[in-house]
């Protein structure tokens, strides 16, 4: 007993160490790097990239979900769907296994999504999932408008265990009209 309350003593003035530090520091928009939803989509940390080439074909048809740490912050230019759909237990799944790192709490705040938004870029649909603040906003846009969207990736997950590809998941954190 005497041993675990020295431990906790010990590393007391740690934890208030780190928890008086804050959060990470917010990202800029120099941060998110400009890509496509199409790159974005198959775009792995270079850790995980290697990892998953490294196994046979059959092997990454077996892989139902992959989460990473790195968040691939990007910048995409797309066509506004005005569609909506609740979020997808799955790619929930994948936020939530994101999400339950220690040190995930100060970098993104996942609970605000719940909702997916269709958006279209060079004609292929892509489902994004969208904080619940920035949906009224996203009603000010007619169907068919362009925006460039500042979003995250969190990792991809197989939706049925038939489909051919993965689906990235990929959170919107802001948007502007070019």
């Amino acid at each position: 007993m005497r041993t675990c309350v020295c431990l906790f003593i010990l590393l007391l003035p740690l934890t208030a160490t780190t928890l008086a530090q804050g959060p990470n520091k917010p990202r800029t928009d120099a941060d998110y790097l400009p890509r496509t939803l199409r790159v974005l989509s198959t775009l792995y940390p270079p850790y995980m990239a290697k990892v998953i080439n490294e196994r046979t074909e059959a092997e990454r048809r077996e892989m139902g979900v992959v989460v990473h740490t790195d968040l691939l912050p990007s910048r995409v230019k797309v066509v506004y769907g005005g569609t909506l759909r609740p979020l997808d237990a799955r790619k929930k799944d994948v936020m939530t296994s994101w999400a339950n790192r220690p040190e995930a709490a100060a970098e993104l705040n996942i609970i605000p999504y719940q909702t997916e938004m269709l958006f279209t870029e060079n004609g292929e649909n892509y489902w994004l999932v969208v904080p619940q603040d920035l949906l009224l906003k996203f009603q000010e846009l007619q169907k068919g408008e362009t925006v460039e969207l500042y979003l995250v990736k969190m990792g991809n997950v197989r939706l049925e265990r038939t489909d051919e590809k993965m689906e990235p998941v990929l959170l919107v954190e802001k948007y502007v009209k070019p």
